[in-house]
């Protein structure tokens, strides 16, 4: 049986799977906006923050 713990990690790691899908609309969108370098970096400054938010014993 999950504890609760491990209940927030699973949550944590599809959020984590939703942030790293490839999302070409949005990626376009920053093309166009000539800020897809920007969109890159924010994403990976999010990443490194969500790994921190993993709980652990």
């Amino acid at each position: 049986m999950a504890d609760q713990k491990d209940k927030w990690n699973r949550g944590l790691d599809l959020f984590i799977e939703s942030v790293l899908k490839p999302d070409p609309k949005l990626r376009n969108c920053a093309h166009n906006q000539e800020c897809f370098n920007e969109l890159m970096e924010v994403r990976q400054k999010i990443l490194e923050h969500l790994e921190g938010m993993r709980l652990h014993d």
